[in-house]
C-alpha cells in the first residue's frame, strides 16, 4: 500500500456513488427503526403505565363579609391545596370518608386550585379505583360544604358540577417514538455505511488502484461491452504503447475466472478500428459493437495471453511468466481482493517476476458515466 493511498482523503463522488447502490438499505432500517420505536413504545406504554382514575369537582365560592362590609379577600392569598391538607378542612372531609382511609391517603389523593375566578374552586382526586376516587370525591365536596357553613369568611360553598371519575391514560406520543426510532437507525445505518466504505479497498476507477499500488492501469474492460468508448481505445492505446514489444504475455486473474477474462481483454485488443462505431446520430451516443466470437476479428498480429488464477500459481506458471517477461494483473471492480492482490504481488517480487501493469475487469458502465461525468 503506498504512501500515497495512506494520505488520501475522500473522493466523495467515489463515496456518493457507492453509497447510492445501497440508499434501499438505509431506507429499509429507518422504516425499521420507526416500527420498531412504535412498537416499543406501546409495549412499555401498556405494561409500565399505572392504572389512574381521576375525577374532577367544580365548587362555588360566596365569601363572607367583615365588619365594615367588605368582602373577605384574604382566602386569595393561601392555596387550597394547603387548605385541603390543614386539620380544620381535612376533618370535616374525614366524616364522610368510609372507614378503611386514613388522612394521608386522603391528602395524596387530593388536589385543589384556583384558576381564575377566585370564587370557582376545582378539586381533583386521583386513585387506582374507580370505587375509591368516587368516595373520595363525595366526601371532599361534603367537607367543603360542611365546612363553609361553620366559617366566617366563607358564607357557603356550592358544588356545580362534578365529574365521574375517568381513566387516565399518559400522552400517546407514538408518532414521536416512530420518528425517534427511524432517525436513530438512519444514524446508526448512515455510521455503519460509511465505516464500510472505509474499510473498503474494492478498485472502482483506475486511480484507486494506481494509489493502492506502484504500478500502472492499463485500461478497464466493460461489464456488458457495450458503450465502451473511450475505454476500449485508451486500453488498445496503453497495450500498444507500453507492451508493444510482447504481443504474448501473461495475465492473472484476482477474481478467479482467467479463462472468461483473457477473452474479453483479447476481444478488445484484437478489435479492428472498423469496428468502432461512434457519433450522436441514430444509435444515441457512442456505442461500439464488438463481434461475438473473437476468431471473427482478423488483424495483422493479434494478442496472445496466458492465463492464470491467483490460486493456481506454482513453479511450473511463475516459471512460464518470466519467460514472458511479465504479467498483467486483472483486479475485478468492486471486489475487495487487496489482501489477495498484495499476496501475489509480494509472490511475483520474490520469483523476479515482473507486473506490467494492472487492467480492471468487468467494470460498470453506469457508474464509470457518472464517476466522469
Amino acid at each position: 500500500m503506498s504512501e500515497e493511498y495512506r494520505k488520501s482523503g475522500m473522493d466523495l463522488r467515489r463515496f456518493y456513488l457507492c453509497f447510492q447502490g445501497k440508499i434501499w438499505l438505509l431506507v429499509m432500517l429507518t422504516v425499521m427503526g420507526a416500527v420498531i420505536g412504535g412498537v416499543t413504545y406501546q409495549v412499555v406504554r401498556a405494561m409500565r403505565m399505572p392504572i389512574t382514575y381521576e375525577g374532577v369537582s367544580k365548587l362555588y365560592i360566596s365569601f363572607g363579609v367583615d365588619e365594615s362590609g367588605e368582602v373577605y379577600q384574604y382566602y386569595n392569598g393561601y392555596t387550597w391545596n394547603d387548605l385541603l391538607d390543614a386539620d380544620p378542612i381535612l376533618d370535616r372531609i374525614m366524616k364522610y370518608v368510609p372507614q378503611g382511609y386514613d388522612k394521608e391517603e386522603v391528602r395524596e389523593a387530593t388536589g385543589a386550585e384556583i384558576l381564575s375566578d377566585i370564587r370557582l374552586l376545582t378539586v381533583t382526586v386521583d386513585g387506582s379505583t374507580e370505587k375509591f376516587v368516587r368516595e373520595i370525591q363525595e366526601a371532599v365536596e361534603n367537607g367543603l360544604v360542611d365546612y363553609a357553613k361553620d366559617s366566617e369568611e366563607l358564607k357557603r360553598i356550592e358544588v356545580i358540577r362534578t365529574d365521574d371519575p375517568v381513566r387516565v391514560y399518559w400522552d400517546n406520543k407514538a408518532v414521536t417514538a416512530c420518528v425517534a426510532g427511524a432517525v436513530v437507525f438512519a444514524v446508526i445505518a448512515s455510521l455503519a455505511l460509511a465505516f464500510a466504505y472505509v474499510l473498503d479497498d474494492a478498485v472502482y476507477v483506475p486511480c484507486d488502484a494506481e494509489k493502492k499500488y506502484p504500478y500502472k492501469v492499463l485500461g478497464m474492460t466493460m461489464e456488458k461491452q457495450a458503450g465502451l468508448q473511450p475505454y476500449a481505445r485508451e486500453l488498445q492505446a496503453n497495450f500498444a504503447y507500453l507492451l508493444n514489444d510482447r504481443k504474448h504475455f501473461a495475465m492473472i486473474d484476482m477474481g478467479d475466472q482467467c479463462d472468461l477474462r483473457k477473452s474479453e481483454l483479447l476481444l478488445v485488443l484484437n478489435a479492428g478500428e472498423n469496428e468502432f462505431v461512434g457519433g450522436d446520430g441514430e444509435a444515441g451516443g457512442l456505442t461500439w459493437t464488438l463481434p461475438k466470437d473473437p476468431d471473427e476479428v482478423k488483424t495483422g498480429e493479434e494478442w496472445e495471453a496466458d492465463a492464470f488464477n491467483e490460486n493456481m500459481l506454482s513453479e511450473n506458471e511463475l516459471a512460464r511468466i518470466r519467460e514472458l517477461k511479465g504479467a498483467v494483473i486483472m483486479l475485478p471492480f468492486g471486489e475487495d481482493v487487496s489482501r489477495k492482490t498484495r499476496r501475489v504481488l509480494s509472490l511475483l517480487e520474490n520469483q523476479d517476476c515482473p507486473v506490467l501493469g494492472m487492467v480492471i475487469t468487468r467494470a460498470d458502465e453506469e457508474f464509470l458515466g457518472r464517476y466522469y461525468r
